[in-house]
């Protein structure tokens, strides 16, 4: 009879960082990470159920809310997964994402009680040096009353690390990050460089930052349209490649409007065919997001063999070691496009070879050991 485990997180898009591990527990790791496979779980998943989501033996749609104030909706998504948890004969819940994982802790209080074990994985806390004043009284008060109701927090940067050590009830680990996996970006040739590049109308002497990020406030796409208009004036060459989509799309095509550089911001949306290919055309990878627990965008560029100039926060200092020649400061526009300018002229100043504490592979094996320890 199989071992049963609970995985949650708000949102369904969040099972993407999750589908690794849940094919290590059912046992279907494929080549080259099948010497990993646990195997002998049902793998179980709730979330908002917006997307389909995939490597899970049942799927169980709850009411959870982004917005934290959506009282209402938290205390139905709590009692959706009290039953849940309670009729589903789980021996473990592995929670995600902020506001699902209080919600999760809330809902499993009893379970836990009775044995079920608890692990929470924070990709990032929303309270951090030089948060918002709002993210303290509000995130940072509620982790701490339920890091009691949990066996393992995992974190995946030194400052989130250093803080649940400091100031949480539970037991801590790091690890690092959720795992890049390096058999995703096989090496195209410049052929199908060529085409990518061609399919998105970018010429081959065009220099091509490229950013890999949904279009969200924290994700500040608007301090690189700023940033790198002054040189797109001077050098029309010079493009911003964004990939992904979100609720700030429009509002980045305005911006790029109104600085008179809109032919210069190409905006396809989020891509599948040629994704490896065309971020392995581009020239430099930027990335000015306010907060990161680490930042997987970022490693999938320096994987493709791309420069990197990021913004400094506590996930991007992680990932360079707190070089700071690879690092901006948010408050500075005039200063990136100064970094910028740099790069334009010395790209090789800005390479970091790939490293490899965050290969799939090594975080994989660390979350072996993890759950062996925490499950039995």
């Amino acid at each position: 009879m199989k071992r049963k485990i609970l995985f949650t997180s708000h949102t369904a898009n969040f099972h993407k960082f999750n589908r690794p591990l849940m094919r290590m527990l059912r046992g279907t790791l494929e080549a080259p990470y099948d010497d990993l496979n646990i195997g002998g779980w049902q793998v179980d998943y709730a979330c908002m159920c917006e997307e389909e989501v995939y490597d899970a033996d049942n799927v169980f749609k709850i009411d959870f809310a982004r917005n934290p104030f959506r009282f209402d909706k938290h205390v139905k998504a709590y009692h959706q997964l009290k039953k849940l948890i309670a009729e589903g004969g789980y021996e473990a819940i592995h929670t995600h994402t902020p506001v699902g994982s209080i919600v999760t802790r809330w809902a499993a209080k009893a379970a836990h009680k009775k044995g079920v074990k608890v692990i929470y994985t924070c990709h990032g806390f929303h309270f951090y040096d030089g948060a918002p004043k709002m993210n303290w009284r509000l995130y940072y008060p509620l982790e701490k009353k339920f890091a009691k109701d949990t066996d393992l927090l995992i974190t995946i940067n030194r400052e989130d690390y250093k803080r649940a050590k400091n100031d949480f009830e539970c037991p801590v680990k790091m690890i690092d990050g959720a795992g890049v996996d390096t058999n995703k970006f096989r090496k195209t040739t410049k052929a199908e460089q060529k085409a990518a590049r061609e399919k998105y109308g970018l010429a081959a002497n065009d220099f091509v930052m490229v950013y890999l990020a949904e279009y969200t406030a924290n994700k500040n796409h608007e301090m690189l349209v700023r940033a790198a208009a002054p040189i797109m004036h001077k050098r029309p060459n010079v493009k911003l490649l964004f990939l992904g989509q979100g609720p700030l799309m429009d509002a980045t095509r305005t911006l790029a409007k109104e600085l008179g550089v809109e032919k210069q911001v190409i905006m396809p949306g989020y891509i599948r065919d040629n994704y490896a290919a065309l971020v392995q055309s581009c020239n430099l990878c930027v990335s000015a997001s306010k907060r990161e627990g680490l930042g997987l965008g970022v490693l999938e560029a320096i994987l493709c063999g791309l420069p990197i100039l990021i913004a400094d926060n506590r996930g991007h200092r992680d990932i360079v070691d707190g070089k700071k020649k690879y690092l901006f400061a948010l408050d500075d526009t005039n200063m990136l496009t100064i970094k910028m300018q740099d790069a334009f002229s010395n790209p090789e100043k800005y390479h970091l070879d790939f490293p490899e504490r965050y290969s799939m592979h090594n975080s994989l094996s660390e979350m072996r050991e993890i759950y062996k320890e925490i499950l039995g």
